[in-house]
């Protein structure tokens, strides 16, 4: 009898540990921010794009692997809730030709930011889920803001169920 209360306990509890972006699976096109941010929350981070829409980001991580952006009309409107860390977006990341900006258009906030000074680079960190299996992906910057390195690492430790 305790067991499943335990288990129902655990569920509820882990299902607020975050942001709520699955709430978003029922936002439709053209609803407002207002609307948005009433299924969804506040946004982690936001950005006006170069077409001049304007992203709010949610990323789940250390949790979660993901980061759903909602993009809108400069009017306001919702265009669409994506998911941004997708093996599909990792190859639009070319060293020596995209910018730390673009990146973050691309994916969102990181995970983790931090400097590589004897490497004279800053290193942005997405966790990724990539064919059902876990990974580091990390982007590293030179001082002008150029990528210059993007790896994508799988850590064995992912693989033991006890340890994910």
């Amino acid at each position: 009898m305790k067991t499943p209360l335990l288990l129902a306990i655990t569920l509820l509890l882990g299902a607020c540990a975050g942001p709520a972006p699955y709430a978003g699976r029922n936002l439709v096109q053209g609803q407002s921010m207002a609307e948005v941010e009433a299924a969804m929350g506040r946004p982690a981070d936001e950005l006006v794009d170069a077409v001049g829409y304007t992203i709010w980001f949610y990323p789940t991580a250390p949790n979660g692997r993901e980061t759903w952006a909602a993009r809108f009309l400069p009017e306001g409107r919702l265009v669409a809730l994506e998911q941004r860390l997708t093996k599909e977006n990792m190859p639009r990341v070319v060293p020596g030709a995209t910018t730390k900006s673009e990146v973050r258009e691309i994916f969102g906030p990181p995970w983790k930011a931090y400097p590589l000074a004897r490497l004279e680079r800053e290193e942005w960190d997405y966790l990724v889920r990539v064919d059902n299996r876990l990974f580091d992906y990390l982007v590293r910057f030179s001082d002008d803001g150029i990528v210059r390195e993007a790896y994508l690492l799988h850590d064995p430790v992912y693989d033991f169920p006890s340890r994910k």
